[in-house]
């Protein structure tokens, strides 16, 4: 049985959408891990050197990485360009799409049983400007709250000129998924009116693979939050 999405916050401080990011993106990644399946939809891919999109504010601040990257499709005209490298054998799944799930990507070949390794991206709004910590605090207190996550780790960086942040903690098992380790890199954009929260989760069963290891190095260096 698919694992469903967490309940929904009757309190929220900051506003946040009903499925808190992190969260919600861990459930999502949980399904994908088990069933590795590969529903594959044709993405618009960029080089890592830059030349597809028109650039967007924050595109010279990117880090750039050798995997292409795929634009990852907006559900707004003011919602900000996410972009996620895409390493060989990583395939694009839409089976979890949703408002908030925008984007997903499995490897197949780096399975071990039944668990495939798999990127899982998140997108979330609020009106005002809330401080970036308030919104990474509230995030990873979710994950302990929401999802029993545990030896959480964080570094402080930016993504492509926006405050960010990389976390790796220990989710707990759940059903056939064993526990596991997971990386959540999470940024914060504001337009000045809104700010948006956008979350990268990766994992897989294990992380003591070294393909998997630079693949998801890779996949959180290149990730890209741009304002349009």
């Amino acid at each position: 049985m698919t694992p469903g999405l967490p309940p929904r916050s009757r309190t929220p401080r900051w506003g946040l959408l009903e499925y808190r990011s992190g969260a919600g993106a861990l459930i999502v990644a949980v399904a994908l891990l088990l069933t590795g399946c590969t529903q594959q939809i044709q993405g618009t891919a960029v080089t890592a050197a830059g030349s597809g999109p028109a650039p967007t504010v924050g595109d010279g601040e990117c880090a750039e990485v050798s995997a292409p990257l795929a634009d990852i499709p907006t559900k707004g005209a003011r919602e900000p360009q996410l972009r996620i490298p895409i390493p060989a054998g990583w395939e694009r799944n839409s089976m979890m799409d949703s408002q908030v799930i925008r984007y997903a990507i499995v490897a197949p070949r780096l399975a071990t049983g039944r668990f495939a390794p798999n990127a899982v991206v998140t997108l979330e709004s609020v009106r005002g400007v809330p401080p970036a910590e308030t919104v990474f605090d509230e995030n990873r207190s979710n994950l302990v709250q929401l999802m029993g996550a545990s030896n959480l780790s964080t570094e402080s960086n930016t993504t492509c000129g926006f405050p960010s942040e990389t976390t790796d903690y220990t989710a707990p098992a759940m059903g056939p998924a064993p526990e596991r380790p997971i990386i959540m890199h999470a940024v914060v954009a504001s337009t000045g009116t809104i700010t948006y929260l956008a979350t990268l989760t990766i994992q897989a069963a294990t992380d003591d693979d070294r393909a998997y290891q630079d693949d998801a190095q890779q996949i959180v260096d290149g990730f890209q939050v741009l304002l349009q």
